[in-house]
């Protein structure tokens, strides 16, 4: 599969199975963050998630969708799947994925647009000031972590993926809207 393959595929998940999950958990209370694991060889979905945090603060999207994966009966080695973030996973949820063994992670947006456009800057703040830095390392001996927008780097034909990247970031953009307020 071309990466224009698989980045229409991980749009598609993200559009039709985390983002209405989401929706509804910011309307319980919840965060904007979600994941899903999709097998590597045909991209089929295995399992997905949301953020639970209004239940524990540990319980990011991609911690819940670790579990998801986990609980599941007869689920795939990890090597063999991909795993998909909404957002570029935070140090805890990193370290996870690591411990995890899921080697192949996705994700569509990255910390500065969860600080600039969402609003939400805990990511970096304890990047540095936990870690001393605010972009670890994307390869490394446990996982490669791929911003989907470079795959589309190389394509004659991006406007479409911009287009619905547009789409899906204003999605993204109202609901963290919902959480802001909701906090207070």
């Amino acid at each position: 599969m071309n990466d224009s393959e698989m980045a229409e595929r991980f749009l598609e998940v993200i559009e039709d199975t985390i983002l209405p999950m989401t929706k509804e958990a910011v309307r319980e209370g919840h965060n904007i963050f979600g994941g899903a694991v999709l097998k590597s060889d045909d991209l089929s979905l295995v399992v997905a998630g949301t953020n639970r945090r209004g239940i524990d603060p540990t319980l990011h999207g991609e911690m819940v969708t670790i579990h998801n994966f986990f609980m599941g009966p007869n689920h795939p080695d990890p090597a063999e799947t991909l795993f998909l973030a909404t957002h570029e996973p935070c140090s805890m949820c990193l370290s996870a994925l690591a411990w995890s063994g899921f080697r192949r992670i996705y994700f569509l947006f990255g910390y500065d647009e969860t600080r600039d456009d969402f609003r939400m800057g805990d990511d970096l703040r304890i990047l540095a000031e936990v870690f001393s830095t605010t972009v670890p390392t994307r390869s490394n001996s446990f996982f490669e972590l791929v911003p989907i927008r470079s795959m589309l780097l190389d394509l004659q034909e991006r406007g479409p993926f911009t287009a619905r990247i547009s789409k899906i970031k204003k999605s993204y953009k109202a609901l963290s809207d919902l959480v802001l307020a909701s906090a207070g």
